[in-house]
């Protein structure tokens, strides 16, 4: 006779036991359209909403409307909201405030939205007393002032929010007031708040305190270094009183629109100095002058350095030119600073033939024309710089010019340049060579997606001839705009945002687009690519027999026979301390017991309300008994199956599935003397998975749950599942007599 249960519980799960899947609702349509300005007590008034911004996946939005949407809402000015996974959440309050006649703007959030900044003139905290714009931080239902400092944040100036960290951790803000002791001067002054603390950026060894403003201009991705701009000479090396660009980093303060060739200006010419981009690291820093800061800068135009490990190179220059009477100018850098992108009307290498505004890539010491196309580039319409993917590899830009034989038409397209290949963007299968201009409006992060706008017709069931947002990718052409109840009306559609992944894409519009939104006010609206995985046509019931538990061999004393020739231990010792079943072998009692488990999938109905979908779960175990004496078993057993869950669950409903982190789902089961004396007692349940842990199972969302190894522990020596001190008592297996 041998008993089989498996050592490796992940592995019998998947590979052994299967998947129980739950039916839900069929398969939903490419893109979802969800109106996100709305809550439970309004969204259909005939006040505008507007969109604020959103976390990097695009699961939590922002936006600001006067019309109160929760009952805690109780003014007629702005709020800002947060809508997330179908819940609608005010943020613009405090304990102190949030219903006073005060506006309140969303200000930024953190990459993953758990961090949201907003300004106001209402003291929503004791610690604000002023009645000036101050900012503060909401975060898991708790505001903090931000705008504050030990020796001031309650003076009668108002407070302008700069920039924080991807990750919220640091906020810069300028403001006039004093805010720590070595600030003496009532000049606007650039600050930093981090972990509680504050502290004034805008200050050097020679200055800091004169009659100069400080202009923030960024920042490194971690903090550590902030970049900003003044005329005041914060450093020795400075010397004259036009604008320069500096550098804060570990309390030093560096000037970094000087070279060798210049940076102090003349008093012939009026340089200043702009900072342009830096790196997400700030190891790279870009500024535009019309002075020279290196000897190779001939002229007395813009031209755009980079400020690099200690130096300063002009990369506004190529094979062909760099000196000339025309001025270059930063578009972007690829996050690691490698690619670096100008535009300029000077041709920088022989192939820009004409006298437009061209895109140039500078990467490698490489100058390379970026606004070409085998059918053109060298035409008489400048091309303008409108966005790129964060690594640069993906570069857009709008033009009248045709560069692809596909582009017929004479007006405004966007072009996507990558890899060296130019691709036509704004089109589509019902038009895109009509006289109707495109502009580009923004990408995933790997450029797989790009959106654009036109009010050209694209597709067959863009009707209207107002302007609509699309999206192009993998050669197709997609209406985003658009909804179940779109009657094509003649109402503009905004463009604001789009995930990094490009899969949730945010609008406003006046028109309804969903059957939710009654009235013609501003709705703020997404459109989510509803994502699908694989999934059966049915996996249910799953049933699994039970077998007594044995502990783990550990401490070989035989070797089992052939052909399983491998270590093991006798005599087998049972692993549960408490409780065991009658069996001739082991306890002289008739072998009677017998025990499975069943999970059972119940399907909703999704045209009631009612959420009517669950699973089943019948437990039976006859003839336990107590170890001690073998009478009847009169405790609880807890079956405890390990659950990994994927369904539609996560994010924004109904759209994202996700797969549950694996976890213990305990269910607790009776156990009932009978009056047999030959038999120990019956423990049996029949529950639903609803009744012990609601809301495990919604209807809809396409559950599929993986089952690992089922396992039963006994009450311990008290009895009750529910306090420690139980041990294993039976696993999922098979007997074979």
């Amino acid at each position: 006779m041998r008993v089989f249960h498996s050592r490796f519980r992940t592995i019998a799960a998947v590979a052994v036991l299967g998947a129980l899947a739950w039916p839900g609702a069929a398969k939903a349509d490419p893109r979802l359209t969800e109106q996100q300005s709305v809550g439970p007590n309004g969204g259909n008034g005939t006040l505008a909403s507007n969109y604020r911004g959103a976390s990097a996946d695009g699961t939590r939005v922002f936006f600001q409307t006067t019309e109160s949407l929760v009952a805690a809402d109780t003014d007629n000015s702005m709020d800002v909201y947060e809508r997330s996974n179908g819940t609608t959440t005010l943020l613009s309050t405090g304990p102190n405030g949030g219903n006073g006649a005060f506006n309140a703007i969303f200000l930024a959030a953190s990459k993953d939205g758990s961090r949201v900044f907003i300004r106001t003139a209402e003291k929503l905290v004791a610690a604000d007393t002023d009645n000036a714009q101050d900012i503060y931080q909401v975060s898991n239902g708790t505001t903090t002032l931000i705008s504050i400092g030990p020796n001031g944040g309650n003076g009668a100036d108002n407070v302008v929010f700069d920039r924080i960290t991807p990750d919220g951790a640091s906020v810069f803000f300028d403001t006039f007031e004093s805010l720590v002791a070595g600030d003496t001067d009532s000049n606007r002054d650039i600050y930093q708040r981090t972990g509680g603390t504050t502290t004034e950026i805008s200050v050097g060894p020679t200055g800091g305190n004169g009659a100069f403003d400080a202009t923030f201009n960024g920042i490194s991705d971690d903090g550590s270094k902030v970049f900003f701009s003044t005329d005041e000479p914060l450093t020795s090396d400075d010397f004259d009183l036009r604008q320069d660009v500096y550098q804060r980093a570990g309390g030093t303060t560096t000037h970094l629109s000087i070279g060798p060739a210049g940076g102090n200006g003349n008093a012939d010419f009026d340089y200043d100095a702009f900072y342009a981009g830096n790196s997400a690291d700030g190891s790279k820093v870009w500024i535009k002058t019309d002075e020279a800061l290196t000897f190779d800068d001939t002229d007395t135009f813009d031209d755009v350095y980079e400020v690099s490990g200690g130096g300063i190179t002009r990369i506004s220059s190529g094979p062909s030119g760099g000196n000339g009477d025309f001025g270059a100018y930063f578009d972007f850098a690829s996050q690691d600073g490698s690619r670096v992108f100008i535009d300029t009307i000077e041709s920088l290498v022989p192939a820009d033939t004409d006298s437009s505004y061209d895109i140039y890539e500078i990467s490698g010491g490489q100058t390379t024309l970026i606004s070409t196309g085998p059918n053109g580039g060298n035409g008489t319409d400048f091309a303008a710089f409108r966005g790129a993917t964060p690594d640069g590899s993906h570069i857009y830009f709008e033009t009248y010019e045709q560069l692809t034989p596909d582009d017929t038409d004479a007006n405004q397209d966007v072009y996507d340049r990558s890899g060296g290949t130019t691709t036509l963007v704004s089109t589509g299968p019902a038009g895109g060579n009509g006289d109707v201009p495109a502009s580009f409006e923004g990408s995933s992060d790997d450029g797989s997606r790009v959106f654009f706008g036109t009010a050209e017709s694209l597709v067959t069931a863009d009707a209207d001839g107002m302007p609509d947002v699309y999206e192009r990718s993998a050669g197709v052409t997609t209406l985003v705009s658009t909804g179940p109840a779109s009657v094509s009306a003649e109402l503009p559609v905004t463009y604001d945002s789009a995930s990094a992944d490009g899969s949730r894409v945010f609008f406003e519009t006046a028109e309804p687009l969903v059957a939710t939104d009654t009235d013609i006010a501003q709705d703020v609206y997404s459109a989510s690519a509803v994502s699908s995985y694989a999934r059966p046509k049915g996996a249910s019931p799953f049933r699994a027999s039970l077998v007594p538990a044995y502990q783990p061999c550990t401490a070989p004393n035989r070797t089992h026979g052939a052909p399983l020739a491998y270590s093991s231990c006798n005599p087998p010792v049972q692993a549960s301390s408490f409780i065991t079943v009658g069996t001739p072998d082991a306890n002289g009692k008739s072998a009677s017991s017998s025990g499975s488990v069943k999970f059972l999938a119940v399907v909703g109905n999704p045209s009631t309300p009612a959420n009517e979908a669950d699973a089943r779960i019948q437990v039976s175990i006859t003839d336990v008994r107590r170890r001690s004496d073998l009478s009847d078993y009169a405790g609880e057993l807890q079956l405890v199956p390990t659950l990994r869950m994927t369904d539609k669950l996560s994010g924004s409903v109904p759209v994202d599935p996700a797969t549950l982190l694996d976890i213990d789902f305990p269910v607790t089961v009776p156990c009932t003397p009978t009056a047999d004396l030959g038999l120990g007692a019956s423990c049996s349940v029949a529950t639903t998975a609803n009744s012990v842990l609601p809301g495990t199972i919604i209807e809809s969302k396409r559950t599929i749950v993986q089952l690992a190894q089922v396992r039963v522990y006994d009450g311990g020596a008290d009895g009750l599942a529910a306090t420690p001190g139980n041990t294993l008592f039976e696993v999922q297996g098979l007997f074979v007599p």
